[in-house]
């Protein structure tokens, strides 16, 4: 099983110098959807999911010049990479747990940067045909691994993968079986963590569900997306990413659709309702009664509210002196790996709020947080004119806020920025076919210009 998935990413890496970009983008949606786990050794980036992205880099080598202008001419998406340009440089300078050069690598280069690979690697909104086929076939796959981990209570694609790799966690035991002997288990199906297997078919729910609204995909094909995402979505058995695909839902279906004001309210109600589950004890005590009705030999115990103030207040202490800066990015992995006690306690600091300001202080917080907001304010700007990819983009940041702050970010972040950068290029190219169109209807009604003239104005329109 290793070997072919070692051999299925050399072959799309490989693909990537023969297929059109609308493919290219699908083959990285691929690589953050199947390919997480796949290490090919006696390479330079042993990473499946870096590889795809240097293949595809690669292959558009002779047109990064011409990528960088229109990158340049998107004032939104270079003060988006500048910012987390800063964010990262100033937490490896600040940190003697992580080095520039790897900070370079993994947290800019092959992760918020393919913010910028997917935005040059589509086209218009027509580009997301392929990485709708794409990603259906591997949601199948997905769900085919997810019920043999049902069914045995083990992922078998985990510990293929993983072999001889333990849990950090739980010592000695197999990365795929950490789950099976767990109170509540959870299925990890293609994913080390079970969060990223909800998560992403969360993801996959909205964009498949943008595909068949907007006629990009088959009915058949959408119902059988639901229901691979679905099974991927409530199996995972993370409560966070159940409540953060009926968010970015509402968010998607008030954002797009013209709803009467009696469903308005009703999503209004639901979203409360779930909100006060993660607010108040009462409210959680009594739904977990229920929900555990379908979790073999559970016990819930705690409250979210509690856990999480006890959480805050213990960062606090931590952090006591390095309020600004936090005490160095790398600074939990590090401790865990070499002294546990040091950071007993620890463990559950599970919200990316709660990591920056552990790790990066309250700089590296307030940097995060404008980044999402420079987001979300380009998607709200642009609302009127391109009502469902706006919300299709709203809908994906409804989705990564509940889950990073639910959480962690564990691995959401790169399959975001893909889809952020999809989302905002075919934003833009929508845009740019209007105000093309404006312009030759406008250089149709001169009629004092020559053919030469008008045919002048027209390129020069094209260009820009």
């Amino acid at each position: 099983m290793k070997i072919i998935a070692i051999i299925v990413t050399l072959v799309c890496c490989g693909l990537m110098f023969f297929v059109k970009r609308e493919w290219k983008a699908a083959l990285l949606v691929m690589g953050a959807m199947t390919l997480t786990l796949v290490k090919i050794p006696g390479m330079p980036l042993h990473n499946a999911n870096f590889l795809l992205q240097a293949s595809f880099l690669l292959s558009e080598w002779k047109q990064l010049q011409q990528h960088a202008k229109k990158l340049w001419r998107m004032p939104y998406l270079v003060g988006l990479l500048l910012l987390v340009s800063v964010s990262a440089l100033l937490a490896a300078l600040t940190s003697q747990y992580t080095g520039i050069k790897e900070t370079i690598r993994s947290e800019l280069l092959f992760k918020y940067f393919a913010l910028a690979y997917a935005f040059w690697a589509v086209k218009d909104e027509k580009s997301l045909k392929p990485v709708l086929e794409v990603s259906l076939y591997c949601l199948i796959v997905l769900t085919f691994f997810g019920v043999l981990n049902y069914i045995d209570k083990n992922a078998m694609f985990v510990n293929a993968l993983t072999e001889g790799k333990t849990s950090m966690i739980y010592e000695g035991v197999a990365l795929g079986d950490v789950f099976t002997e767990s109170d509540r288990f959870r299925v990890q199906s293609m994913f080390k963590s079970p969060f990223d297997y909800g998560y992403i078919c969360a993801a996959m729910l909205i964009l498949h569900l943008h595909g068949w609204y907007r006629h990009l995909e088959s009915k058949k094909a959408f119902v059988i997306a639901l229901t691979c995402c679905s099974f991927g979505i409530l199996i995972c058995g993370c409560r966070t990413v159940w409540m953060g695909t009926v968010f970015s839902i509402a968010c998607y279906s008030m954002w797009v659709f013209q709803l009467d004001r009696t469903v308005i309210y009703g999503m209004i109600a639901m979203i409360l309702m779930i909100m006060s589950y993660y607010t108040v004890p009462a409210v959680e005590d009594k739904v977990n009664k229920v929900t555990d009705v379908f979790i073999e030999n559970s016990e819930t115990a705690g409250s979210s509210i509690q856990l999480r103030m006890s959480q805050y207040m213990l960062v606090l202490s931590r952090t006591e002196g390095h309020e600004w800066l936090g005490l160095g990015k790398g600074y939990w992995s590090s401790n865990f790996a070499e002294d546990k006690e040091s950071i007993r306690g620890l463990y559950g600091v599970e919200s990316v709020i709660l990591g920056y300001l552990l790790e990066r202080g309250i700089i590296g917080f307030t940097l995060w947080a404008t980044f999402y907001i420079i987001i979300l304010l380009y998607f709200w700007r642009n609302r009127k004119r391109r009502k469902a990819l706006t919300g299709l983009g709203a809908s994906i940041l409804t989705l990564y806020l509940a889950f990073s702050i639910g959480t962690g970010e564990l691995g959401s972040v790169y399959p975001t920025m893909l889809l952020f950068g999809m989302t905002i290029k075919m934003i833009e190219s929508e845009k740019r076919r209007k105000l093309l169109y404006a312009v030759l209807l406008s250089i149709m009604k001169r009629k004092n210009r020559t053919r030469k003239q008008q045919l002048g104005l027209i390129l020069k329109a094209i260009r820009k």
